[in-house]
């Protein structure tokens, strides 16, 4: 491409940009695959290459390492106009009755608020309407009429709506209001369009959406992750939770390992971050859980997606609403689902043991661990992921029934796993904790064996875009801590 087309490119752009609400509002992260162009590992910037474009999420080291070369585009997903308005005290924040996640962006709305020193209550619609209110989502008061794909926060005389087809979008909404800067007598309105969908078809049934986390806003949501070092850090690399680390922005949540010397211990070269969980906030028994994510599978890369049983016998995992007298199924071990680790999409299920006396006879052991091998139950190998495939967007779906699991990449199953025929792989004919109660972990840790010893991969990079849960009606449930 010629210097000249380049510049066109680039002013079309930014036209686009500032025609969209001005490039503040952008999100999201598109992927735009390249032709081959046999990079080699000293890339540069001149004529030769000049149909690379760089820009700040990819270096010149992750460009050689690819097949095809890539470019990451942020892209708007909404736009925001500010309009004279005067909030005061006397408004309230109204969200529809029995609806826990309205209830807490409700919160989340009122905190910033606060925050700005106005101080606005919150109520579910079972109270009287009144003149000045602020409405979130389906009330008794109004229907939205958009799409369930689009969301909005408007002004009508003294009512603000934040409206959408569906809650996802309000929360939505809410997320990208409060992390608009707050400015006296103005209030920002804004309109956005997503790819969602509130219903999702499978061959076990038809789901319907429920719960989820679209990482929009500037900061991890404290209603839904909270973060453990469930993968313990080795000698040569230490666990952090700082903005480096763990970043929620550009609608992303941003999971990233890097290269660090500790001036305290000379031990340490690296940096990866904790594991992000939904323990003690979200706890789910079956459903469709699907995630979109660009996936890293260099070397030293320990991406994952895992599912850990909420309750067990010998497991501090309560909730104070949750699970007070147990499992809803007594088990001795804890079940791990592992739907995305290391190198390359490598599922597999796992038994933590509590006290194996009346599994092995003998007394006195505890934590035995054992795999079930379910990676060995692949169909093919064909929808494996590597490292030419690092910063493409994956989605990875996992269909949970009372019976059987189903692994989806981009729409297509990669493993089907059956309760009863599986009981025995490991020997022991106990699958009860795989029918219990669970909680989402995501982790970006680090495998030392595998990492070049001059740390050449780093930094590595595991970026998610949304993590969303459907279920069927009547068939399991969600737990969120209020």
């Amino acid at each position: 491409m010629s210097s000249a087309k380049k510049i066109i490119c680039l002013l079309l752009v930014l036209a686009m940009c500032f025609a969209m609400g001005g490039c503040k509002t952008k999100k999201k992260v598109v992927v735009i695959k390249r032709p081959s162009n046999n990079v080699s590992d000293n890339v540069s910037s001149d004529d030769s290459n000049d149909d690379i474009v760089q820009d700040a999420y990819i270096s010149d080291r992750e460009l050689a390492e690819k097949e095809g070369v890539q470019q990451e585009v942020i892209a708007p997903e909404y736009t925001v106009s500010a309009v004279a308005f005067k909030l005061t005290d006397d408004y309230t924040i109204i969200y529809p009755k029995g609806n826990e996640q309205l209830r807490q962006a409700a919160e989340k709305l009122s905190s910033y608020f606060s925050k700005n020193n106005i101080k606005i209550g919150i109520s579910d619609d079972d109270v009287s309407a009144k003149g000045k209110e602020i409405l979130l989502g389906d009330t008794n008061r109004k229907k939205s009429a958009l799409a369930e794909n689009k969301y909005a926060v408007t002004v009508a005389g003294e009512k603000v709506f934040f409206e959408s087809g569906n809650f996802n979008g309000v929360v939505k909404a809410v997320s990208w209001f409060i992390a608009q800067p707050y400015k006296a007598d103005e209030l920002n309105t804004l309109t956005g369009t997503y790819t969602f969908s509130s219903s999702v078809k499978r061959p076990s049934g038809t789901y319907t959406f429920v719960w989820g986390d679209e990482f929009d806003g500037n900061a991890l949501d404290a209603s839904k992750w909270g973060f453990s070092s469930s993968i313990s850090a080795e000698s040569s690399f230490k666990l952090s939770r700082d903005s480096k680390a763990v970043n929620v922005s550009d609608g992303l949540l941003k999971l990233t390992a890097y290269r660090e010397f500790d001036p305290d211990n000379n031990q340490v070269q690296a940096v990866a971050p904790y594991t992000v969980e939904s323990k003690k906030y979200v706890n789910f028994q079956y459903g469709y859980l699907e995630m979109k994510a660009r996936i890293p599978f260099g070397a030293g890369a320990w991406p994952s997606l895992w599912l850990s049983g909420a309750c067990g016998t010998n497991s501090e995992a309560v909730v104070s609403n949750l699970f007070n007298n147990g499992d809803i199924y007594p088990a001795n071990f804890s079940a791990e689902f592992d739907i995305v680790e290391y190198t390359k999409l490598q599922p597999n299920f796992h038994k933590w043991f509590y006290d194996t006396t009346d599994v092995t006879g003998i007394e006195g052991i505890s934590n035995m661990h054992s795999s079930l091998g379910a990676v060995t139950k692949l169909p093919s190998s064909d929808l494996y992921l590597d490292v030419s495939q690092s910063y493409v967007y994956q989605t990875i779906a996992f269909d949970w029934t009372p019976t059987d699991i189903t692994i989806y990449v981009n729409g297509e199953e990669l493993l089907h796993y059956n309760w009863k025929e599986s009981e025995q792989l490991d020997g022991f004919n106990d699958m009860t904790d795989f029918l219990n109660p669970v909680f989402i972990r995501l982790n970006n840790h680090l495998e030392p064996s595998n990492i070049p010893s001059d740390f050449s991969t780093l930094p590595i990079e595991y970026y998610i875009d949304y993590v969303r849960l459907y279920q069927k009606s009547g068939t399991g449930g969600i737990w969120l801590a209020d």
